[in-house]
């Protein structure tokens, strides 16, 4: 039996789900679960997979730990995370430490932990190549902490003048090349940063998840 996170999950015919799950061999399996109607989120589980030409099945499925306790605006933040996995994530892509770095990410949620957000959102682009270098400008020099850049392209930094719009200070840029999201203002430019890194990622695709935030009258 394998351990696993469900990810995504759509219903399939009259009883059964079609899932997304990310397995403990730190990859994400799109499979069939007959049956699986009831199967959720936000719990860790075993299952057994059988593949067949056309399809996965996940079948066997019993708890491997409790659910987490996850509500309010915390449910919401965990609903994100299983979106931007399934969207920037191709299926089938093995990234190493994934497993457990969800694991730890949601279970920091569930303490009401933003800077789980932050570092999973990170983790995410890293791994699809989507995070810039933020040590360094466009033409490869050191960053400066008292002078100003702009991400171009969210790809690159460039110098810009004061005042110029998303234009940080390079010491604030250094602060988030090695990030500690306990403090406010790191935490903040964090947040915007990779925003639109995320939006960036996915194509603009709509966040259900965001809308929903938005509607509570939270931003996370």
């Amino acid at each position: 039996m394998q351990k696993l996170w469900v990810i995504r999950k759509q219903p399939y015919r009259e009883t059964s789900a079609l899932l997304t799950v990310l397995v403990d061999e730190n990859r994400l399996v799109r499979c069939i679960a007959r049956g699986g109607g009831k199967v959720g989120e936000f719990q860790p589980l075993f299952g057994v997979f059988a593949s067949t030409k056309t399809l996965v099945n996940l079948s066997k499925i019993e708890p491997a730990g409790a659910r987490l306790p996850l509500q309010g605006i915390d449910l919401v933040s965990g609903l994100y995370l299983n979106e931007i996995t399934h969207w920037i994530l191709p299926e089938g892509a093995e990234i190493d430490c994934l497993f457990d770095t969800y694991t730890e990410c949601m279970k920091d949620i569930s303490r009401g932990s933003v800077a789980g957000l932050r570092r999973f959102e990170r983790f995410l682009l890293e791994a699809a190549g989507q995070y810039p270098m933020l040590v360094r400008d466009r033409g490869g020099r050191e960053l400066r902490d008292d002078v100003w850049y702009r991400l171009h392209q969210h790809q690159e930094l460039v110098e810009v003048n004061q005042g110029e719009p998303d234009a940080l200070m390079g010491k604030e840029w250094l602060a988030l090349a090695n990030p500690d999201y306990s403090n406010p203002t790191t935490a903040r430019y964090a947040k915007w940063l990779h925003r639109g890194l995320v939006d960036y990622a996915i194509g603009g695709r709509r966040l259900v998840s965001r809308e929903m935030l938005s509607e509570i009258g939270k931003n996370r």
